[in-house]
């Protein structure tokens, strides 16, 4: 699905980033936002940012 969308935005909670899920695996390149909560460091926020990815802090 992501491969025809016209813009991928993820929500996970933000101690599941960097974690591999069985079902579900997307490369930075394909996302365009990401939204987590305040518990995202600034390190992981850096380097997430660095890929063109959005995040939203909420």
């Amino acid at each position: 699905m992501a491969e025809v969308a016209r813009e991928v935005i993820v929500m996970i909670e933000s101690e599941k980033i960097g974690r591999k899920i069985p079902n579900l695996e997307l490369g930075w390149d394909a996302i365009d936002v990401l939204v987590t909560d305040q518990g995202l460091t600034t390190e992981q926020k850096a380097q997430i940012e660095s890929n063109s990815v959005k995040v939203i802090c909420a």
